[in-house]
């Protein structure tokens, strides 16, 4: 019943009430019309009717006022709620692509790992290191700022981390990453080449040791050389901070 009263009133909105009389009139003279000619009697009268019907039906949708309309709200199609999903992490993507620092070192010809190419890391502002030496992964971040100032290089047993511009004439040793057997002994002669050994992590019987070099890698006469190796060496801790040791 309803259902019936919400169509009735969408053709009162459309045809207004004589335009419903219209239609109403025009329905009985159709039945009519077919009734006579069923008895072959004159139509003449029944196409008439039919005729003013089809005019008050008319002229009842142009002189009745335009119902107030409201737009409906818009459905989607199936595919179409998927497809703004997978829009909406592309944008996400793009996003993160456009802010942020975020390399990754990549090994040059000779082994060493001078270039670095963008990523993105769980760590907004860093640079991302992820290297294997004697059989453990090893992935750590740096300070944006080691992107033009360090150089890394792995040899299969050891992590070195060096400043770039030091690093052809001085050394520019900043610090390094090597494994050990664990439990490791810091005063045993196994560490003895190295300046201030410390266990970053142990697990499953193996130990990451971090050191310096025992000597001055810098010229220590130039102060902006001096300067810059001094912040690096003062930034290693929150570096090992970072530091992630798996079994590969």
């Amino acid at each position: 019943m309803e259902a019936l009263l919400i169509k009735f009133s969408i053709l009162a909105g459309v045809f207004g009430i004589i335009g419903l009389i219209g239609l109403a009139a025009l329905l009985a003279s159709v039945i009519w019309l077919i009734i006579r000619v069923a008895n072959f009697d004159s139509v003449l009268p029944a196409l008439l009717c039919v005729l003013v019907s089809i005019a008050l039906a008319v002229g009842g949708m142009f002189l009745s006022p335009a119902p107030e309309g409201r737009a409906a709200p818009y459905l989607k199609a199936s595919w179409e709620v998927p497809l703004e999903a997978i829009k909406g992490q592309i944008g996400k993507l793009e996003e993160l692509k456009d802010n942020g620092p975020w390399a990754r070192f990549f090994k040059d010809g000779d082994g060493e790992m001078e270039t670095m190419e963008v990523v993105r890391t769980s760590a907004p502002d860093r640079v991302l290191v992820d290297e294997t030496i004697d059989g453990w992964r090893v992935r750590l971040t740096l300070p944006k700022e080691w992107k033009d100032a360090c150089v890394v290089e792995n040899d299969g047993t050891s992590l070195s981390f060096y400043q770039k511009a030091s690093k052809q004439d001085y050394g520019g040793l900043v610090f390094f990453l090597v494994t050990a057997e664990s439990p490791a002994d810091l005063d045993s002669p196994e560490f003895g080449y190295m300046d201030g050994p410390s266990v970053v992590v142990e697990k499953e019987g193996a130990a990451l040791i971090s050191a310096g070099p025992t000597d001055v890698q810098y010229n220590s006469e130039i102060t902006e050389l001096s300067d810059e190796y001094d912040r690096m060496q003062a930034e290693i801790p929150g570096i090992l901070e970072t530091v992630e040791f798996e079994p590969t």
